[in-house]
């Protein structure tokens, strides 16, 4: 099972975390400096730190993929060629190239691998690629969710913060836990995230939608969900844009934000209020 839904998150990892420096959502606060938070931890960066490259795309530093993930990474100075091998994933890339191979299949991405003041940085979908993780943007606190731990439950469902997730949708809809439970009512219940990717066409954003739903109903307000779902049905492209907008109950918070500087996929925050 845990197969499967690797591969479903894989999908995502191509199309997010694309936030141009300096630019933020409505509800953003005016710290720019990126956190990345790997299974519920803060990393702390004490010299070489995550930035945003001249294409607005985050780089991380080499090392980050092997202390903070347990990836083995392998440096090879003659060719510039990055080897990062992660259970039975291999992953390499050249720096300055925008190609790289994942077991074997070449990708393309619209970012290079860079040496920065005598750092090896890599792009964080790069990161993504090697963890088989979920990764999401949270633009409130300008931070990056890294979640590796995906729950192997013989039932295929989870529970995350009081709401039962289908951990294998047929939509391949993408849920992570947030860290409320971590940090307290600032941070979300849940990151949810609506894929629109051509090079899936398994991937059905209809049924990510009824998802999406079915997911919110479990807790919010069914007149806050109608108004949710009705935003999203603006967008029916990836081409489609949906500023960042918050919709509220008594009880929950949520904000619905898909972006092109981010991609085509559409982020949704639950947060408790």
């Amino acid at each position: 099972m845990k197969s499967v839904i690797v591969r479903g998150i894989l999908v995502a990892l191509f199309t997010i975390l694309y936030m141009p420096s300096g630019t933020t959502f409505a509800l953003d606060s005016k710290d720019t400096s990126i956190r990345i938070i790997v299974n519920e931890k803060a990393i702390i960066f004490r010299d070489a730190k995550p930035f945003y490259d001249k294409n607005g795309r985050v780089q991380v530093p080499l090392r980050f993929v092997s202390e903070a993930i347990g990836a083995k990474v392998q440096w090879d100075e003659v060719t510039r060629k990055v080897t990062v091998t992660l259970g039975g994933d291999k992953i390499e890339l050249s720096i300055g190239k925008r190609s790289y191979t994942l077991n074997g299949q070449e990708f393309q991405m619209d970012t290079s691998s860079i040496l920065n003041h005598g750092t090896t940085y890599v792009p964080i979908r790069f990161v993504g690629q090697a963890l088989g993780a979920l990764v999401t943007f949270d633009a409130l606190h300008n931070t990056i969710h890294i979640d590796t731990a995906i729950s192997d439950e013989e039932d295929g469902k989870t529970i995350y913060n009081g709401f039962i997730i289908d951990l294998e949708p047929d939509s391949k809809l993408l849920v992570s836990k947030g860290l409320y439970d971590t940090y307290g009512s600032e941070y979300t219940l849940l990151n949810i995230v609506v894929t629109f990717d051509k090079m899936d066409t398994d991937t059905d954003y209809k049924k990510q939608y009824k998802d999406v739903e079915e997911i919110l109903l479990q807790k919010v307000d069914s007149e806050t969900v109608a108004a949710v779902m009705k935003y999203l049905s603006a967008k029916s492209t990836a081409e489609d844009v949906l500023p960042a907008k918050e919709f509220k109950d008594t009880n929950y918070k949520v904000i619905v934000s898909s972006r092109k500087m981010i991609d085509a996929n559409i982020n949704i925050f639950v947060f408790k209020n």
